[in-house]
């Protein structure tokens, strides 16, 4: 059995910093990120998670330049995974954590999101597009990565890959997550 670490995939310089300003800098309509809000859930007495997000949809006018993003990073993935068959994306949600921000840990093993694509997602892919704040750092299966500018992290999309994305002390962070199905 493979060691869980290798279908974990951390990939820098994948966006370039053009692309990076112009989706921090865009005006957004960011709305309180409800990840966690289906019935179960809300029992729970503590925030899941404070960020703010939006879906970038395909009439929004950077969402050819991140689909072409995305496809480079499933096909730097797919050569250490030939037997991977993609069939859709999600549209794109890009979240904004502020000081305080973070999100609970969590697997995206789910069939639909807001309004999303039916299906459960076989990858969950992460698009960083700063570097500018303290905190912020994301853990999956236990292991911490400290995000650079324009790389992105990309795993499979279940129960054996949990994920939280620790609080932010200082600045901003702004990422964008796709999933794979």
């Amino acid at each position: 059995m493979n060691d869980i670490n290798e279908y974990i995939k951390y990939y820098t310089d994948i966006i370039d910093t053009k692309l990076c300003t112009d989706l921090i800098n865009e005006n957004f309509t960011y709305k309180h990120s409800t990840y966690s809000s289906n019935t179960a859930i809300k029992k729970i007495k503590r925030n899941r998670v404070i960020a703010e997000d939006y879906w970038i949809r395909e009439s929004d006018k950077l969402f050819l330049n991140l689909k072409n993003v995305y496809e480079k990073v499933i096909n730097i993935y797919k050569k250490n995974f030939s037997s991977l068959e993609i069939n859709n994306l999600t549209d794109f949600r890009i979240t904004k954590y502020q000081v305080g921000g973070f999100m609970s840990k969590h697997v995206d093993n789910i069939h639909h999101s807001h309004g999303q694509n039916y299906g459960y997602p076989q990858l969950t892919g992460l698009l960083f597009l700063n570097d500018n704040y303290e905190g912020g750092e994301i853990l999956i299966s236990g292991k911490c990565f400290k995000t650079k500018a324009g790389s992105a992290l990309i795993f499979p999309s279940n129960f054996i890959f949990p994920h939280e994305v620790l609080e932010v002390t200082k600045g901003v962070r702004y990422s964008i997550t796709c999933w794979i199905l």
